[in-house]
């Protein structure tokens, strides 16, 4: 490889080299962090509807289009759940009809009876700001009510989310701008390497070598 081509090799490896300095620290530093996972644990505990057990069990006529179902009974008392063809569903136990999703202060009610599982996390009263439901401790929490399954994201998580859009390069909020930005820092990178690969196999007079 001639001087002249390696000096040109050189200068375009220093400068893609600068301009993935950030992103290359970004991925160092958060990629150390998903290794060793420090606070994974609360932010991703899964967090369960309470239940309790049924002394007497209600009749459930079976219908030939439910796939399985399942009974139980929390703070709201006794909830028939089927799934079907369209997905899960919550009907009345009783009169088997769609169960439509409760009043505010019934769901906070069973919210804060899920809860008293780990009240150094949660705190004990939970609350619903117009649009979502929050735990005195700042943990917004999810029910699904045709499965009564819950979901819990508190700032812990959040913090988390952010060093994932470090890592993948979603800096701007736009998925457009981060794919593209994505494309070219992973093209970029890719380009470095192949460089350094190229330069360091290269045989260049000692001479040059001090230039760089």
């Amino acid at each position: 490889m001639s001087v002249l081509k390696i000096k040109k090799y050189k200068s375009i490896h220093k400068w893609l080299g600068a301009l993935l300095l950030l992103p290359l620290l970004g991925w160092t530093i958060t990629g150390a962090i998903f290794l060793f996972k420090p606070g994974y644990g609360d932010a991703y505990t899964p967090l369960n509807v309470r239940s309790y057990a049924i002394a007497q069990q209600p009749e459930i006529t079976l219908h030939p289009a439910w796939f399985e179902y399942r009974v139980l009974r929390t703070a709201l008392g006794k909830h028939l759940l089927i799934r079907s063809q369209g997905g899960w569903q919550q009907l009345h136990p009783k009169t088997q009809q769609p169960r439509p999703t409760p009043k505010h202060a019934d769901i906070i009610r069973l919210l804060e009876d899920a809860i008293v599982i780990n009240p150094e996390r949660y705190g004990q009263t939970v609350s619903f700001d117009g649009q979502r439901y929050r735990t005195n401790t700042q943990v917004e929490l999810h029910l699904d009510w045709s499965t009564l399954n819950l979901s819990q994201h508190g700032p812990d998580r959040a913090v988390i989310d952010a060093l994932y859009d470090i890592h993948y390069l979603r800096w701007s909020g736009h998925k457009l701008i981060d794919s593209v930005w994505g494309i070219i820092g992973l093209g970029a990178l890719l380009i470095l390497t192949l460089l350094g690969a190229k330069l360091l196999l290269s045989k260049a007079p000692p001479e040059d070598d001090t230039q760089y």
